[in-house]
């Protein structure tokens, strides 16, 4: 399976999480046990073949440019269920979506995204900034 590049503002949070974790962050594709296909927007992995590896990190990102859109809601729905699949996959993974500030009213705290989220051992990391963005903090 073809790893495809990440759009410029995708790119930009995914450098600004690696910088946080002081990992190297590439997007990535898997084939898992039983032939079952799954590509992230971030990997950090030393072979990137396998997801068997301790301390892998997984990451998903969503970047809204404005009012977050219903269709990006979703984005994050869908990448909080693939990453929560995944740990239980491969518990060994820290998992981690990555959006900016548009999203940071889907994560306050007493919602239930965030409890899920935290439950099912997935993190967020909000990411503000231009020019050079940076992780503000982690919100699950």
């Amino acid at each position: 399976m073809a790893t495809t590049a990440l759009p410029p503002n995708d790119a930009a949070l995914l450098d600004a999480l690696a910088t946080h974790l002081g990992v190297r962050l590439a997007p990535r594709d898997f084939t898992l046990p039983g032939g079952v296909r799954v590509g992230v927007d971030g990997a950090g992995v030393g072979d990137p073949d396998s997801l068997g590896v301790a301390g892998a990190v997984l990451v998903q990102v969503t970047y809204a440019a404005g009012p977050v859109k219903s269709a990006q809601r979703n984005k994050v729905l869908a990448d909080a269920f693939k990453l929560a699949w995944l740990r239980s996959q491969v518990p060994t993974a820290r998992t981690v979506i990555v959006v900016n500030e548009p999203f940071e009213r889907l994560f306050v705290t007493g919602a239930w995204l965030p409890a899920a989220l935290t439950q099912q051992g997935v993190e967020v990391a909000l990411v503000r900034g231009g020019a050079r963005p940076e992780v503000a903090r982690m919100l699950a």
